[in-house]
Formats: C-alpha cells, sequence, structure tokens
C-alpha cells in the first residue's frame, strides 16, 4: 500500500514507520504551506504532534491558525484516511467539533476505556487498553461521525458515516488492544 504519511511533528515517528513496515510510506513534515501530494496514494495518515509544541489552537503569521491548511485539506481529501491524537483533533475540528483543553492537564500512559455498541461491532473488543499522550479532547464528535470508543476523558475513536475516515486519540503505534495495522482494516 502507498501511504502518505502527515508528520505533525510527532514524537513517535520511529514507532509509526515500524508499524507500517511492508507499506510504501511517503513522510511530509507539516507545516503550513506544505505540499501534501496524495493523487498516487492509496491511504492518508496524520500523524501525532507534540514535537514542536504547537497545539491545535495555536496561531503563527497573522493570526492564522497553524492546522488551518491541514484541515482544509482533510476536507477535500479523497482517499482513506486514520487521524492519530494530533491527526484526530485536526480532523474532528476541520469538521466542526470543539477541541477543548482537558480539566486535569496531560495525560500520559495507558489507559482503559470502553467501545461503544457500534464501536464493538468494528472492533470485535469492549475494553481497549491504549497509550495517551494528550492535553486536549473532543466531548462531542462532529456531524457525520459515529463514535466508536470513549473514555471518561472525551471521544477516543470516531469514524466518518460515509467517507473512510477514521481517527483516534490515542497512539496505537505505541501498542496497545488495537495497533496501527488493526485500524487500518477498520
Amino acid at each position: 500500500m502507498k501511504i502518505l504519511l502527515v508528520n505533525n511533528h510527532t514524537q513517535h515517528l520511529d514507532h509509526l514507520l515500524e508499524s507500517l513496515d511492508g507499506h510504501e510510506v511517503e513522510v511530509v513534515m507539516y507545516e503550513p504551506g506544505a505540499k501534501l501530494n496524495h493523487s498516487d496514494k492509496d491511504l492518508v495518515i496524520l500523524s501525532g504532534g507534540g514535537g514542536e509544541g504547537l497545539e491545535i489552537h495555536d496561531k503563527y503569521h497573522r493570526g492564522k491558525l497553524w492546522y488551518k491548511e491541514q484541515m482544509e485539506f482533510v476536507r477535500r481529501c479523497d482517499k482513506p484516511m486514520v487521524g492519530i491524537c494530533m491527526g484526530f483533533e485536526v480532523i474532528a475540528r476541520a469538521f466542526g467539533a470543539p477541541v477543548k483543553p482537558l480539566k486535569n492537564g496531560m495525560v500520559h500512559g495507558y489507559f482503559k476505556f470502553s467501545t461503544t455498541p457500534k464501536g464493538y461491532l468494528a472492533l470485535d473488543k469492549d475494553k481497549l487498553i491504549q497509550y495517551k499522550a494528550h492535553s486536549w479532547h473532543v466531548a462531542k464528535p462532529p456531524k457525520n461521525f459515529e463514535v466508536l470508543a470513549a473514555s471518561g476523558d472525551g471521544v477516543e475513536i470516531i469514524k466518518h458515516n460515509k467517507r473512510p475516515i477514521l481517527a483516534v486519540q490515542f497512539h496505537p503505534e505505541k501498542g496497545g488492544t488495537l495497533n496501527l495495522a488493526s485500524l487500518l482494516k477498520i
């Protein structure tokens, strides 16, 4: 499979590339103005962030949102897409869901949470243990998205009802109940 991996300055790039071993992966470091050519790709993955310190609401030159162009790309992309952590937040915000800071600050480590009934049908699991490292959450999914899993922190997995878009707030590349390969099959 040919994959465009949009690197949102993830600290887990090595884990992501290891998870995608056997696929042809083109990595593009995201910054405003980056060329995200996906025409010859089978899949687009939006990575987590954190390495550069920029968050979903951060702005740069003349008050523009750092992730504005990536959100526009998400809305017009015609390829299957998976968002991880920051990629999840970009997808959620691109489709109108508010992304807010967690009340208790950052979560970091392995956490247990549950699938929804639709999540159980899609994943064949009712409980998940996944690695999370984020300071933001989505309390309510965007329009036209189903929630497949949720935790006390908010929504953990969303899937678009009509388009091949899946997003997870956690890091499947770090291991857990679901790995990246298993998510690519949903």
